[in-house]
């Protein structure tokens, strides 16, 4: 809504005849996405929420409901198919950590992210119409790996449990993905293609309706890593990315895409999107008209 300036990114877009099919908006005041709204006319807009992290205990009480009526009232100005929102969260113990933090990984947390999510959508269903008359249906994005991973089931498996107990659908980040693979030291083991294939194989692909793409960037923390890449030492380091919506999008990112959407569990596909905030609008209309040649069909 803010960063980048959306008719300045609608004008460039149209200049270089690459239009986008949707735009998902993030999070913001009624005003800003009546705005938005009011400026896309009748084309689609869809809706990445913050703030309901459902991945921690103690939702269902009349302040979350507040907090999910809201977030009804910001889908129907949006007229938003989808309500897509991190299966993370940002705080614990009144700590913020300024990024997502996955959940912890086991049973009893899948469990309490199905009712938290059923609490969210039953909600929605009582409370949002939209222009068709249905409700949007909540969609859960899986995490980076960017601090740390507890728990004892593996990733996939945890999201297995999450589809079984509630309808909600998944929205699958490329990024995130390559996170996990960098950081649980997956790419010690096995290739990047394996990796994406076995991690798929177990994914409940049958609910993922959006898929994302964003940046990567180098983590400022890793000089270690910056120093071997600079001495051309390759073989024995991959890059310290890190998710990043400013940053360009690394080509090993679109060879990922080109798996996943390759999966025959795929079934359920209704978007798939660039994440552009903060990212200047040369560079995303760049990437965008690349994007859109590669997967045009």
């Amino acid at each position: 809504v803010y960063s980048p300036d959306l008719p300045s990114l609608l004008g460039a877009l149209r200049r270089r005849q690459v239009r986008p099919a949707y735009l998902e908006v993030f999070r913001a005041a009624p005003a800003a996405l009546a705005m938005v709204r009011s400026q896309v006319r009748d084309g689609l807009l869809t809706y990445h929420g913050e703030g309901l992290w459902l991945t921690q205990p103690e939702l269902a009480d009349d302040v979350f409901s507040q907090e999910v009526l809201e977030v009804a009232g910001h889908l129907q100005i949006l007229d938003s198919a989808w309500l897509n929102h991190e299966c993370a969260t940002k705080f614990i113990a009144g700590y913020s950590f300024g990024t997502y933090l996955p959940p912890l990984y086991t049973e009893s947390t899948a469990a309490m992210v199905a009712e938290n999510t059923r609490l969210v959508q039953d909600l929605l269903d009582r409370h949002c119409r939209l222009s068709h008359g249905g409700a949007p249906l909540v969609l859960l994005e899986m995490p980076p790996l960017t601090y740390f991973v507890a728990g004892t089931l593996a990733i996939p498996t945890f999201f297995q449990l999450v589809v079984q107990s509630t309808p909600c659908g998944l929205v699958l980040d490329v990024g995130h993905l390559w996170t996990v693979y960098r950081y649980s030291g997956a790419w010690q083991e096995v290739s990047l293609v394996q990796f994406v294939r076995t991690f798929l194989d177990s994914f409940p692909m049958h609910r993922v309706v959006e898929i994302h793409v964003a940046g990567l960037a180098l983590h400022e923390s890793s000089p270690a890593v910056r120093s071997e890449l600079s001495k051309g030492n390759s073989d024995r380091f991959l890059p310290a990315w890190i998710d990043a919506h400013a940053a360009p999008i690394p080509m090993v990112l679109f060879e990922m895409l080109d798996q996943v959407l390759d999966h025959p569990g795929l079934t359920s596909l209704r978007g798939l999107a660039l994440e552009v905030d903060t990212k200047p609008v040369e560079l995303i209309v760049d990437e965008f008209a690349r994007f859109s040649e590669r997967y045009r069909s």
